[in-house]
């Protein structure tokens, strides 16, 4: 299941959300213990990351952040369990791809323009060394140069390639769980079918019964 965080159905006001509508606040647990299993869930992550070759950390790397923002996304959307995933999120579907979550994202205003210039350049890291065998490492010139334009590495420009890339991998995330804590999934919209009596007074007033 790529959705880390279910919905379940919480009383109005709780965890501070007066209106009911679901959050990460309202989860079926308080946030001790969201922040404490968050914390493990990158602590595994940063493990699996330090023991892949480079290949392998920048594909398990954005893959996991692809998950990441497609729970964001998630929580963004108005709660249908049944159809949310084949409507929106199966790979033929609107946010089928990691691209089309990342630009979704930003324009719901949800991330930055320069967390979606880190996530699209981190991107097109995973594709060059996912489509070109020959490529096995950060020191690769194509991609240590893309490493080397991501803003939320904290490293100075000479420090090693992988080190930037994992750099923004953290940075990236972290703003993607911050967003997390705020986003209000919107309530779906009241009918507005027409009644039959509405629809006999709107047929009367055009004279359509005649």
């Amino acid at each position: 299941m790529f959705i880390r965080h279910q919905r379940p159905a919480v009383e109005p006001g709780a965890f501070g959300a007066a209106d009911g509508r679901y959050s990460v606040a309202t989860m079926a647990m308080d946030f001790e213990d969201y922040f404490n299993d968050l914390q493990q869930e990158i602590k595994a992550f940063r493990k699996g990351l330090t023991a892949e070759s480079d290949r392998g950390s920048a594909l398990f790397a954005t893959a996991y952040l692809d998950k990441a923002i497609s729970d964001l996304l998630y929580l963004s959307v108005v709660y249908e369990p049944k159809k949310v995933k084949k409507d929106l999120f199966d790979f033929n579907s609107p946010l089928g791809t990691f691209s089309s979550r990342i630009k979704m994202a930003y324009y719901l205003g949800k991330i930055s323009k320069e967390v979606r210039q880190d996530l699209d350049l981190l991107r097109d890291i995973r594709n060059r060394f996912a489509h070109h065998p020959s490529v096995v490492s950060f020191d690769d010139e194509k991609i240590a140069n893309k490493c080397r334009e991501l803003q939320f590495s904290f490293r100075e420009k000479k420090d090693q390639p992988r080190l930037h890339f994992l750099g923004s991998v953290f940075g990236v995330l972290a703003q993607i769980h911050s967003s997390m804590l705020t986003v209000r999934a919107p309530d779906p919209r009241l009918t507005d079918r027409p009644t039959e009596e509405v629809k006999t007074a709107h047929r009367a007033k055009l004279d359509l019964d005649e």
